[in-house]
């Protein structure tokens, strides 16, 4: 006998793979997905306060980041839980925002947990109040283009590669935003993360997101 049902709000960019990660859930009898949506903005209009359990969201949307519309979505309902999702280790992310949202986040990579029975899983585990971190560095680490950083550097450029603002880090970690200005000015130098085109905040984050260290240019 199936007891509660999760109800789950998926955010995926790409059709395709919203559908089959849609129907992956929905094989087990614990999940149902009542909102398969495409972006942020879709996300916001539709995804009301108390009508979703778990939001299984992308890291990288199109119109905006995972990391934002949760946090977003969080503000209008502290019991809605989050499973962050990505083609790659963003565990990081997460335990950056540990102990700084109404409920602990999950990340599943899906490279890591290709099987959607595991994803299943996974969100069940999240909405029963459990944070689900895939294999990955521990908290503070970073790739290895960033190596070197301390454990709130870190954190800070976990944060601004998702693309949040210096204000929205600095509430996230509990921080003053000239905190955040004063750990960025640390990262971009550790980086080199220099250039007359380009901004240092934009080769801090295509160095975090790709673990390979900015060239500085002159």
């Amino acid at each position: 006998m199936v007891g509660r049902v999760v109800r789950v709000a998926l955010v995926v960019d790409e059709a395709l793979s919203r559908a089959a990660l849609a129907q992956g859930l929905e094989a087990d009898p614990r999940v149902a997905v009542l909102h398969r949506l495409g972006g942020r903005r879709e996300a916001l209009d539709r995804v009301d306060p108390r009508t979703v359990d778990v939001l299984v969201v992308e890291e990288a949307l199109a119109d905006g980041t995972g990391v934002e519309l949760g946090m977003r979505l969080q503000e209008r309902d502290p019991d809605l839980a989050v499973l962050l999702l990505s083609g790659r280790d963003a565990s990081d992310v997460v335990l950056a925002l540990r102990g700084r949202t109404p409920r602990p986040w999950s990340h599943v990579s899906r490279r890591a947990c290709p099987d959607p029975g595991a994803l299943a899983r996974a969100v069940v585990a999240t909405a029963d109040g459990q944070a689900v971190l895939g294999p990955g560095p521990g908290p503070g680490a970073a790739p290895a283009g960033v190596a070197g950083l301390t454990a709130a550097q870190g954190a800070v450029l976990a944060l601004v590669a998702q693309g949040l603002s210096n204000r929205a880090a600095a509430r996230v970690l509990g921080l003053s935003p000239r905190s955040v200005e004063n750990h960025l000015a640390v990262v971009y130098r550790a980086l080199g993360a220099a250039g007359p085109d380009v901004s240092p905040r934009v080769l801090a984050a295509l160095a975090y997101r790709t673990g390979a260290a900015p060239r500085a240019a002159g």
